[in-house]
């Protein structure tokens, strides 16, 4: 048997972190035994456990401490290796994937947190300093972390305090209280505010379907969103209703299909694109009432990303999926909190470039997709399985009569 000393610092018991670690172990087809544990007195006070980990060959261990370090065991305290990049997009055999957990990597005897956390991305040094990169974006020659000593990953703990993301985290049901959880949405808009982050909207065309676009605009004008990332179909739907109070060729005040509505989408484009794009069409007044106008109104930034099935597109839509993603990363930058509104393909999109500190709320009518999300990894997501119209309208109530701190 080989062995090896692993330390777990933070609020192991209530985060559930000493228990999964166990399980790790005992799966991974090890030994443990504790050596030491001290438990926090107090809901402030972290806890401490050193385990003696053992397994019948080296490679078996190194895979059981490789799952104890997202976890966040230390193992050993030396330096990250590095190894150059073999060419532009070709990394070295031995890299280091990221989760979108906070994670450290010890350089020249310092702990270093890592820049821009995503998940699925290398570990690259630049300027002295850990970040991750996409692979394509990786260049030759430079130096790689790799798996092994020398990283630590912080999961997420759960909020000490009472909120939305703590009785809810990862429990995604449509019977759920949704008057209660929409308050607990609310209530976490204004810490967010507070604490100088950033409010990110992911919409979907449902939200134009269902009537909750009113709500959403009055939103956006009460300064509620500080960037939208979306696709081309949710603000088509969108400008389509400003423009014809049709969406998809179904008439918005009466709930009819009108006759010969099927081109209407493609009418919104073509009108839109005619003025220049979304800015031009507002300032034209082709288009004077919808989300995109009062984001437009407001300065809100907005990133639309092109998918294969677009019609159109919009000229404000980026058709190059790299650089799409490439500007929603750029976008997310300070986020603190991500309302995820009824669309599957822009949601897991962003979800993939959020760390896990960032508050996602996931609303969808089924749920399928919430509970897709809220297994990232994070304790700090919530799916609700509801009608995204009802959710706004109850959203803008809640938040009626407080001004967002800026």
């Amino acid at each position: 048997m080989v062995a090896e000393t692993v330390s777990l610092e933070g609020h192991l018991i209530d985060s559930d972190i000493l228990r999964k670690a166990f399980a790790r172990i005992v799966e991974g087809g090890g030994e443990f035994e504790v050596l030491e544990a001290r438990i926090g007195a107090t809901n402030e006070d972290t806890s401490f456990a050193r385990l003696a980990v053992s397994a019948s060959t080296p490679e078996k261990l190194d895979g059981i401490l490789e799952g104890l370090r997202y976890l966040g065991a230390s193992a050993q305290v030396s330096d990250a290796r590095t190894a150059p990049a073999e060419a532009d997009g070709i990394l070295p055999d031995e890299f280091y994937s990221s989760t979108n957990f906070a994670t450290f990597v010890r350089l020249n005897g310092v702990w270093s947190e890592v820049r821009s956390q995503k998940m699925d991305c290398a570990v690259v040094v630049r300027d002295g300093a850990p970040q991750c990169v996409k692979q394509r974006l990786v260049r030759a020659g430079e130096p790689v972390v790799l798996r092994g000593a020398g990283i630590r990953v912080k999961p997420p703990e759960r909020s000490r305090s009472y909120s939305v993301f703590g009785f809810m985290s990862n429990d995604v049901s449509a019977e759920v209280n949704k008057t209660v959880a929409i308050a607990g949405v609310a209530r976490e808009l204004r810490r967010t505010r507070e604490a100088g982050q950033r409010i990110v909207l992911v919409p979907g065309p449902a939200v134009v379907h269902s009537g909750g676009d009113r709500a959403l605009a009055r939103l956006v004008q009460a300064g509620w969103v500080d960037v939208v990332l979306s696709g081309n179909a949710f603000a088509v739907h969108d400008l389509e209703k400003a423009i014809l109070r049709t969406s998809l060729g179904v008439c918005q005040m009466s709930g009819r299909a009108v006759e010969g509505g099927s081109r209407n989408h493609l009418f919104a484009i073509n009108a839109v694109n005619r003025a220049g794009g979304v800015r031009g069409a507002v300032e034209s007044g082709l288009v004077r009432s919808g989300v995109m106008y009062e984001l437009v109104r407001r300065g809100t930034p907005f990133v639309l990303a092109g998918s294969i099935r677009d019609d159109g597109p919009l000229k404000d839509v980026i058709t190059d999926t790299l650089a799409a993603q490439m500007a929603y990363a750029q976008a997310l930058e300070g986020a603190g909190m991500c309302l995820m509104l009824a669309s599957a393909l822009h949601s897991i999109a962003v979800g993939n470039l959020l760390p896990a500190s960032v508050r996602t709320v996931c609303v969808d009518m089924t749920e399928a997709l919430p509970v897709k999300l809220s297994n990232r990894g994070t304790l700090h997501a919530v799916g609700l399985v509801t009608d995204v119209g009802y959710f706004l309208e109850r959203l803008e109530a809640e938040l009626a009569g407080s001004a967002p701190a800026h």
